[in-house]
C-alpha cells in the first residue's frame, strides 16, 4: 500500500527535515520520499488542515489490564486506544493479575508486541506480588524481555527494600520506576489537601505525601549511583527538589501524568469521578510549576497514566470511586487544546515521542528515506467531539468525553 502524506510540518529534532513543510511518500511500510512537491498516481492521499508529522508516541506506565481484567481492557482495545492516540509503542506497568513478575508473565506480554503493530514493552514488578516487602527476580524478568521495574502507582514504603531494588537493577543497566508518595501522610485521602478540600469536606492528601518520598528516592539514588525514574509527580515542591538535584549530577528523572498539566483540584467542585486520578489533582501553582519543569527539562516526560476502569469502579459517590482515568486517546490532543499557549508544540510533542523512549534507552524511530514507517500524522487544524462510540477503548472513564477538543490525530501509520 501507497500513502502520501501531503503538506506536512515534520517534528523531529534528529532529522535533518526538523520544521520543514514537506510531502512523505510510504511505499509498503517504509519511507521512499520526502520532498517540498510529491505526485504519485496509485497512492492513498492524507491532507489536512494544519498537519504536523512526528514518530508514534510513546508511553510509560500504561495499564494493560490483560490479563485479569479483561472486561476493562484487553491488549487488542489496549493497542486499537494507542493507534487512535498517536501511539505505536507502550512500556506496561505490571499491575496484573497476575503480576508481572516472572519471564513467562513478561513473554506473555513480549509476544503481544506488535499487536496492531504496537510495540508492547513490559514493565516488570519491582517486588514480589507488587507486595513492597520482597525483592523480585530482576535477571529472570530481563531475560524475558523487561525494560525496567516497577510496582506501578504502589509506592515502595520500605526504604531499604528499594536501595536493594536501585542496587540489584543498576548491576544489570536497567532503570527503576517508582510512585512517590508516603502511604502514611496520604491514608484516607481523596484529593489535594488545600482550601478546595476544605471546602468540600473531604479529606485532603499534602503534597509532603509525595516530596517526602521524592527526597529520600534523591538520596538513595545517589548512594547506589543508580538510576531512577520519579514516575507521575504532581506538585510544585517535588519539581524543585528535582531540578536541584539534577543540578548536583544526580542521575534521575521524573514523568508527569497529563492530566496534572491541565486540571487543578479546583476542577473537582462538582465532584466530577472521572477526574479522580492518582495522583491528585494539585492547586494551580502546582500545576504552573509542573508546565515550568517541562519546559526547562527537569521534567523529561508527558505520560497518559492510562488507567481503564469499569462502570461499577467509577460511577459513584467520589470518596468511593477507584482513582483513575482513560489516556491514550485524548492526551495529545487535550494538551494541544489546554497547553498550547504554554509549551511550544515541538517540546510537547518531544516529551511525548522521543523522551519516554531516551528515558527507557529504547530505540528511537527514524524520519528518513528508506526507513520503516512509525509515524503519527496530527491535524492541528481541525476540532473534534470527543464521544463515547468513538473510542476505542473498553472504558469510558475518560473526562474529555462529551467535550470538544482542538487538534487530532488522522492516521498512525507503522511499517
Amino acid at each position: 500500500m501507497n500513502i502520501l502524506i501531503k503538506k506536512a510540518t515534520i517534528l523531529h529534532q534528529s532529522s535533518e527535515f526538523h520544521l520543514s513543510l514537506k510531502d512523505i511518500l510510504i511505499c509498503d511500510g517504509i519511507i521512499s520520499q520526502i520532498q517540498d512537491e510529491i505526485s504519485h498516481e496509485d497512492a492513498k492521499i492524507i491532507s489536512g488542515n494544519k498537519l504536523y508529522c512526528f514518530i508514534g508516541l510513546c508511553d510509560i506506565g500504561t495499564h494493560t489490564g490483560e490479563p485479569g481484567n479483561e472486561h476493562r481492557e484487553t491488549i487488542d482495545t489496549l493497542t486499537k486506544s494507542a493507534l487512535s492516540g498517536g501511539y505505536t509503542a507502550l512500556a506496561v506497568f505490571p499491575n496484573n493479575k497476575p503480576v508481572t513478575q516472572t519471564k513467562a508473565d513478561i513473554s506473555f506480554l513480549a509476544n503481544h508486541s506488535d499487536r496492531n503493530g504496537v510495540s508492547i514493552y513490559p514493565i516488570g514488578a519491582l517486588s514480589k506480588d507488587s507486595k513492597g516487602i520482597d525483592i523480585a527476580e530482576y535477571m529472570d524478568m530481563k531475560s524475558g524481555g523487561a525494560i525496567a521495574f516497577s510496582d506501578g502507582l504502589k509506592s515502595v514504603q520500605d526504604t531499604g527494600l528499594l536501595g536493594r531494588a536501585l542496587q540489584y537493577a543498576s548491576t544489570i543497566d536497567v532503570a527503576i520506576i517508582h510512585h512517590p508518595n508516603d502511604n502514611y501522610l496520604s491514608a484516607g485521602g481523596e484529593m489535594h489537601e488545600g482550601e478546595m478540600s476544605t471546602s468540600l469536606g473531604m479529606r485532603g492528601i499534602p503534597d509532603i505525601a509525595e516530596l517526602h518520598m521524592v527526597q529520600r528516592d534523591i538520596l538513595l539514588n545517589a548512594y547506589q549511583d543508580s538510576q531512577i525514574i520519579e514516575h507521575a509527580i504532581s506538585s510544585a515542591r517535588s519539581v524543585e527538589a528535582i531540578r536541584q538535584a539534577k543540578n548536583e549530577q544526580n542521575n534521575i528523572q521524573a514523568t508527569v501524568a497529563y492530566m496534572n498539566l491541565l486540571f487543578t483540584d479546583s476542577d473537582l467542585y462538582d465532584f466530577e469521578s472521572n477526574l479522580k486520578v492518582s495522583p491528585v489533582l494539585r492547586s494551580e501553582a502546582d500545576k504552573q510549576h509542573l508546565i515550568e519543569g517541562i519546559n526547562d527539562d527537569t521534567v523529561s516526560a508527558i505520560v497518559s497514566n492510562h488507567t481503564p476502569l469499569d462502570e461499577e469502579s467509577k460511577n459513584l459517590e467520589f470518596p468511593y470511586a477507584t482513582p483513575g482515568a482513560t489516556g491514550l486517546e485524548t492526551c495529545l490532543s487535550a494538551c494541544f487544546t489546554y497547553l498550547s499557549e504554554k509549551i511550544a508544540f515541538p517540546t510537547l510533542v518531544h516529551k511525548l515521542t522521543m523522551a519516554p523512549r531516551l528515558l527507557l534507552n529504547l530505540e528511537i524511530p527514524e524520519i528518513a528515506v528508506g526507513v520503516k514507517a512509525d509515524l503519527c500524522i496530527f491535524d492541528a487544524g481541525v476540532s473534534w467531539m470527543c464521544t463515547k462510540d468513538k473510542m476505542a477503548s473498553k472504558s469510558a472513564n475518560n473526562p474529555f468525553i462529551g467535550k470538544e477538543l482542538k487538534g487530532k490525530v488522522i492516521a498512525t501509520i507503522i511499517g
